[in-house]
């Protein structure tokens, strides 16, 4: 009852005219409209533009890295799952060293910029790697791109969520709606385009396999892509005008705060610890599809040791959360949450499958094919709904918002793609799977945590939307 008067009052809120390019926070009772700024559809239109460029550049370089990063494991083995989990000990690590104040410093367009660039590093090196086969620098190579590939997809989504938040502002101004409208639409596009691209470059890794061409020359198509997305992007997208006062005299003091924004945010406030739920169901989830189904599953089950299969079923997985997104982006502020819980339950679904058979060779292209649907929908709800929320719960700190997500689903990704090959096991039982290398791991507590988290994940999710509607009265 108190939930259902609380979310009452908010869409009453939303309903007043938001003219304020400086104040936008939903249920704002202070904050200081200025009656002289009108809406002008022309330039909602020039915001909505520039922010459809800005994510097709974006899904172009990012989706040759997570192509590589679904690869990983089946085309480098062992070596690509210690890779990935490098990379998402980088990627966890930077967000507590530094990320938000380099972003705020640099700007969102320009930290976006460097972001792709190191994503391009990560890209190459599986081109290197490949003409390194039976080289031990090949290690070496792999391992340092996942580091610097780790730094760039923290500087990426920190600035990703700045970017979004600005051009969120600048929309609600000029079609003078709520910031929440601007925040579910523009996340729903930004999804949909930047899975689209992911989708099509996966596609393309499958049909180029198919036709015999060497994963040498694909990877370095793959380079050639995200080196030019990259060096386009500056030309092309627009730069919002940062405020760099606070940073002209900035002592000690006020650098660590800055450096710390992630951190702070994440002690000072009580919405953000029951977020972790949902952000960690992710980097578990996305670490067991990619490097037990994709790298051991599939293989098993369809007879696939070339992973001819893998892009295909990645593929789906874009298309579905590509779809999903552009459904997703019609929800209201109160409507996040169930969207949310729903993302959370399909990240349930992709793993419990495996809980009550764990037999690889038991699976089909059904199940299968449920399974990454599945998983799908919920990186629908990560990727699009997700960063909405995200950006109407913290308003006032969205550098320091962003970075949570990075240091929270990055924590969980890094364990996860650890755990897929620690958890060894002497001989074969139940749970006790022989990988494609003949080693034997025990699967079990790995499917236990991920499933224990998804449902920690919907308790989260319900008790920081309580806390957001309690803070909007």
């Amino acid at each position: 009852m108190l939930e259902n008067n609380v979310g009452g009052n908010v869409e009453a809120a939303a309903t007043r005219p938001i003219l304020s390019y400086q104040k936008l926070s939903i249920g704002d009772e202070t904050a200081q409209y200025d009656d002289t700024i009108l809406a002008n559809p022309t330039n909602a239109r020039k915001t909505e533009s520039n922010f459809v460029l800005m994510s097709v550049l974006f899904s172009a370089n990012h989706g040759c890295f997570n192509t590589c990063l679904a690869l990983a494991a089946s085309r480098l083995g062992e070596t690509g799952a210690w890779q990935s989990s490098i990379l998402y000990i980088s990627y966890t690590l930077s967000s507590l060293m530094g990320t938000t104040y380099l972003v705020k410093r640099l700007g969102a367009r320009n930290a976006l910029f460097l972001g792709m660039g190191l994503y391009c590093a990560y890209v190459g090196c599986f081109w290197v790697t490949k003409g390194l086969e039976h080289d031990h620098r090949r290690v070496v190579v792999a391992y340092t791109g996942a580091g610097l590939g780790g730094m760039g997809a923290s500087i990426l989504w920190t600035a990703q969520g700045g970017y979004f938040s600005l051009a969120a502002k600048e929309h609600a101004k000029w079609v003078d709606q709520p910031l929440g409208e601007s925040t579910a639409s523009l996340a729903g596009i930004f999804a949909f385009l930047y899975l689209g691209g992911e989708v099509f470059l996966t596609l393309a890794s499958s049909i180029l396999v198919a036709r015999t061409v060497s994963w040498e020359t694909i990877f370095f198509i793959f380079t050639v892509i995200a080196v030019v997305s990259t060096l386009l992007f500056p030309m092309v997208i627009k730069d919002y005008p940062r405020d760099l006062e606070d940073y002209e005299v900035e002592d000690l003091g006020s650098v660590f705060h800055k450096v710390t924004a992630a951190s702070q945010l994440l002690w000072n406030d009580p919405k953000m610890k029951y977020m972790i739920g949902f952000n960690a169901t992710f980097g578990f989830t996305a670490a067991f599809l990619n490097s037990y189904v994709s790298g051991q599953v599939v293989p098993k089950a369809l007879d696939d040791p070339h992973s001819e299969y893998i892009g295909l079923f990645v593929s789906w997985v874009g298309i579905v959360a590509a779809t999903a997104s552009l459904i997703f982006r019609k929800g209201k502020t109160n409507q996040k949450e169930s969207i949310l819980i729903f993302g959370a339950t399909c990240f349930f679904g992709v793993v419990f499958p495996f809980v009550i058979q764990p037999n690889p060779e038991r699976y089909g292209w059904f199940v299968l094919l449920l399974v990454y649907t599945l998983h799908g929908i919920g990186r629908a709800t990560f990727e699009g709904t997700l960063k909405a929320t995200f950006a109407d719960y913290f308003p006032h700190e969205p550098e320091g918002a962003f970075a949570n997500i990075i240091l929270q689903n990055g924590l969980a990704g890094a364990i996860g793609y650890i755990l897929t090959f620690v958890l060894l096991c002497k001989q074969p039982a139940r749970y006790c799977i022989e990988y494609t290398n003949g080693t034997l791991h025990n699967v079990f507590l790995f499917e236990f945590i991920v499933v224990i988290s998804a449902i920690l994940a919907v308790w989260g999710l319900i008790r920081a939307s309580a806390l957001f509607y309690a803070e909007c009265l």
